[in-house]
């Protein structure tokens, strides 16, 4: 599938794309520890193929550098998705759906070309967990418990073409999340809601080796969000939460109308005190301090694998297969109640029919296959499995300019 770079034009941002950030985003319910196995329906399409493969205005969220091949364009996505999640507690099984198990989850990607060899944009992706327990549920002392974790990234990207070969990026992470947790009050520990705001950088790089074969690697900083004073003696380091550091790499064939991609990303989990210290049975702090209890969650290897074919000049099709390495340690189960990613196979499929005018329709659809993590750790881990699977369908409708 080559990537054309539309004829140029001016952009003008209508009223309504405007308005369209500024909408409340609905939770993204996670494939990978809080974020999802794509970004982009194109590259959702393919298994989350992205690093090599710029595709739309999403591309800036995962690869900057690729913003600048894209030319002048908008993108407007939609995501549903269902889930099954919950946890086993002393051998009752207990819904963690039972509240909500359908979500909704926009995203944007807008371009805009200043010369023929630089590009600024804006990508707006969501990340998140959660969880929505019976009112008349007790697992383990916490009275229905429930959870939920929504992040909004927005990536203001630079991109440039340096010559022929190769093309840099960078983009300033602006980030808000919000954190809901129920149940834990029964326990002594703080429930409700609070907010956090930080920043980060990314960082790309995109080489086309030769008319076939394209490489590109981006480098993600951690994101640096303010401290949750609502969860400072429930979350470690006191209410902190920051969004981990990534980095990753890939490669894109393309000839004729056959597109091929693999992708690898590592994901720093394990940085995060809140998310990567023991759970409950093995921590050696109190909740909120340093030590405090955490979900266990490891660092992750991703591994992404995509194809597109041609079929016609106006329709492309796409599959793919997305793999992550294990998440939660089976000995810090008991908290992963409240946030069950277990999953971390997908398969995926998708299509994109090219209109008149720069205009195209594309969607996605991913099954992400229901996986079980069985807690063997001291006291509630023990006693805790924890499971999730999840159906993906993602509309998008892009505008090249």
């Amino acid at each position: 599938m080559t990537i054309k770079k539309p004829k140029r034009h001016g952009l003008r941002i209508a009223a309504s794309t405007v308005a369209l950030c500024a909408l409340p985003w609905s939770i993204a319910q996670a494939t990978q520890g809080t974020m999802p196995h794509g970004y982009g329906v194109k590259s959702e399409g393919m298994g989350g193929v992205v690093m090599a493969l710029p595709q739309d205005a999403l591309v800036g969220a995962s690869n900057p550098a690729g913003m600048v091949q894209v030319g002048d364009r908008l993108d407007l996505g939609v995501a549903f998705l269902k889930v099954d999640q919950g946890a086993e507690f002393a051998g009752t099984d207990y819904e963690a759906s039972h509240d909500r198990d359908l979500y909704v989850i926009p995203q944007l990607g807008l371009n805009k070309m200043l010369d023929e060899r630089s590009s600024i944009g804006l990508s707006l992706v969501g990340n998140g967990v959660g969880t929505g327990y019976a009112s008349s549920d007790n697992i383990g002392g916490l009275q229905s418990p429930g959870s939920e974790f929504q992040q909004m990234v927005g990536t203001l990207s630079y991109s440039r073409q340096l010559n022929e070969v190769h093309s840099v990026g960078v983009g300033l992470l602006l980030i808000r999340q919000a954190l809901d947790i129920d149940g834990t009050a029964s326990i002594g520990l703080p429930e409700g809601r609070d907010v956090a705001y930080g920043t980060g950088l990314r960082l790309g790089w995109l080489a086309r080796l030769n008319d076939e074969i394209t490489f590109g690697a981006s480098y993600a900083t951690r994101g640096y969000m303010s401290k949750m004073d609502r969860f400072e003696n429930l979350l470690a380091e006191d209410g902190d939460m920051d969004m981990p550091e990534t980095y990753g790499m890939g490669l894109a064939y393309q000839k004729d109308r056959l597109t091929l991609g693999l992708d690898v990303q590592r994901i720093m989990w394990a940085d995060v005190k809140s998310l990567a210290n023991p759970g409950v049975g093995s921590a050696t702090g109190a909740p909120g301090s340093s030590n405090g209890p955490g979900f266990g969650w490891q660092n992750q290897t991703v591994w992404r694998v995509g194809a597109a074919y041609d079929v016609l000049p106006e329709l492309t099709l796409r599959a793919g297969y997305n793999h992550g390495s294990k998440l939660i340690d089976s000995q810090d189960t008991y908290l992963g109640l409240l946030a069950p990613s277990a999953n971390r196979r997908h398969a995926t499929a998708g299509a994109t029919y090219r209109l008149d005018n720069g205009h195209e329709l594309s969607m996605a659809y991913a099954r992400s296959f229901k996986e079980k993590v069985k807690g063997d750790g001291p006291g509630p881990d023990g006693l805790t499995n924890v499971y999730m699977g999840q159906h993906w369908l993602s509309l998008s409708y892009g505008i090249a300019f």
